[in-house]
């Protein structure tokens, strides 16, 4: 179920990836690096920063439409930052759909129908918990539901644009061609690693109605070859308010929030997190998680520089629409929210993976054996033992999972005090 895949051929055990994995999900055993699939939460970062390329991640290819009557594709926001801005979104959209594609549902709408769900429904309700924390980053819930789980009904309960286009979408074409449920494909663009698992295994609903994910990377070189022989077409209908969405902070300047905080990068967001379970930041209306530095723009299956990927989309910005909703047409997506179409209906359960026993009793005899070991360690974190830190190091001896333990500093520190 999970996106993110290890090349051993290719891992020489630098170590390099257990430094940067937010929960602590990679040990290197054996001078090769290994995933603990419970941990993992797809985030990329392994990948980002693997200098032998590694990691890698399992998507969906082209050949998947052939399972389908009519298919529908759904290019990611972050598309428009790929290409320089004279290019116009309108032709980059046709390039895309002449790949084999039978219809482009543009992200735009999911964008915008959260925007104003947020802004003039959502964010007025009485039952809140503060601070509202985004739903659409699908790495950051899963960061939640393993390290701060204390945290998940803070969790607000929309479905990510991309879910709420390929809902709505999907339901349309169906209405309009008659066509089944199963006939109908719909597959997404992606700058992102963990977006290929919240559909491949999501959370908070039953089922996605995303059918394939292709990475923007193996899809770039057919959208160049095409960009040329098409034009702009009547597509192209983005407003301020749904280009902002793939920037850092710009979902809550879109749905026009007051008092709210912005942080992207994993780590960043784990310093949050951290102080939002310590309960010091209650005044804060709403936090918006990104796990990619800069937003969705950062992602790690994208082309482009991430700045210069938000320079070419907020000149977009500058020159788009601002978003209006009928008030018809707001009451109409407040319906589709309030009967379950576009929210999350199923609970997001804790995953207790960080504790070191389900038994109350073996935990807490297991944390003194943790603290007794910790003494006798230098707390340098070097990850040369293969465990990220020295705590986990620890860890992993009480529960049985490192059975050639070896910490290389104690052992030259014992081999220099005997002069040997």
């Amino acid at each position: 179920m999970h996106s993110v895949v290890l090349k051993e051929e290719r891992c020489i055990g630098c170590t390099s990836c257990l430094k940067v994995c937010p929960t602590e999900a990679i040990r290197v055993r054996s001078g090769k690096a290994k995933i603990i699939p419970e941990r993992c939460i797809d985030c990329g970062e392994c990948i980002r920063i693997c200098p032998n390329h590694a990691k890698s991640v399992t998507t969906d290819d082209i050949s998947i439409i052939k399972n389908f009557k009519y298919n529908i594709v759904i290019p990611s926001l972050t598309l428009y930052g790929q290409f320089p801005a004279n290019i116009g979104i309108g032709k980059m959209l046709n390039a895309v759909k002449k790949i084999g594609f039978d219809e482009v549902a543009e992200a735009a709408m999911g964008a915008r129908i959260s925007v104003h769900l947020l802004r003039d429904y959502l964010l007025k309700k009485s039952n809140l918990k503060y601070p509202i924390i985004n739903s659409s980053c699908p790495a950051v819930i899963r960061l939640i539901q393993v390290r701060f789980p204390d945290l998940l009904p803070n969790i607000i309960d929309l479905e990510t644009p991309i879910e709420i286009t390929a809902r709505v979408a999907k339901a349309e074409t169906m209405k309009r061609t008659g066509l089944s449920y199963d006939d109908i494909g719909v597959v997404f663009i992606t700058p992102c690693t963990a977006r290929v698992t919240s559909v491949r295994n999501p959370l908070g609903i039953e089922r996605s109605y995303i059918d394939g994910v292709i990475s923007i990377r193996d899809i770039y070189g057919d959208i160049v070859r095409n960009i040329d022989s098409v034009s702009n077409g009547n597509l192209g209908k983005s407003t301020k308010e749904s280009l902002l969405w793939s920037i850092a902070g710009g979902q809550a300047e879109a749905a026009e929030i007051e008092n709210c905080l912005e942080v992207d990068g994993i780590s960043n967001v784990i310093k949050v997190l951290e102080e939002v379970e310590l309960g010091k930041l209650d005044d804060i209306k709403f936090i918006e998680c990104s796990a990619c530095y800069g937003g969705c723009v950062g992602g790690p299956l994208l082309i482009q520089n991430s700045f210069i990927a938000k320079n070419r989309i907020m000149n977009y910005v500058k020159v788009a629409d601002k978003s209006v909703m009928s008030n018809e047409d707001l009451d109409k997506y407040i319906n589709m929210y309030e009967s379950g179409f576009l929210r999350l209906t199923e609970k997001i359960e804790p995953k207790s993976v960080m504790s070191l026993d389900t038994d109350l009793v073996k935990s807490i005899h297991k944390m003194e054996m943790v603290t007794e070991i910790l003494k006798n360690l230098p707390g340098l974190d070097c990850g040369v033992c293969g465990s990220p830190t020295c705590r986990a190091f620890a860890e992993d001896i009480v529960k049985g999972e490192n059975s050639e333990a070896l910490c290389i500093v104690k052992s030259m520190e014992y081999f220099k005090n005997k002069n040997i």
